[in-house]
């Protein structure tokens, strides 16, 4: 699972802008981008918009759903 997060660095240490959906003592890999503030209230705002639209949306047509065969049927 992916989940983006913007921090702070400060006395050696990351804190997160907002609290992680992250267990306690889970493992993580930390991949590390600056950015400036302008930059980094533009990237919050596109997550937090794409996040919105995400838990709004519904992907169920409420048609019959399709079996693997004819997902993948060759032609």
């Amino acid at each position: 699972m992916v989940h983006v997060h913007a921090a702070t660095y400060k006395d050696g240490v990351f804190k997160p802008d907002r609290q992680p959906d992250l267990c306690d003592s889970a493992r993580v890999r930390l991949v590390v981008e600056t950015l400036d503030s302008l930059e980094a209230a533009r990237a919050e705002a596109s997550w937090a918009t794409l996040e919105r639209l995400w838990k709004s949306s519904n992907f169920n047509s409420g048609g019959n759903r399709l079996t693997r065969d004819q997902l993948h049927e060759r032609r």
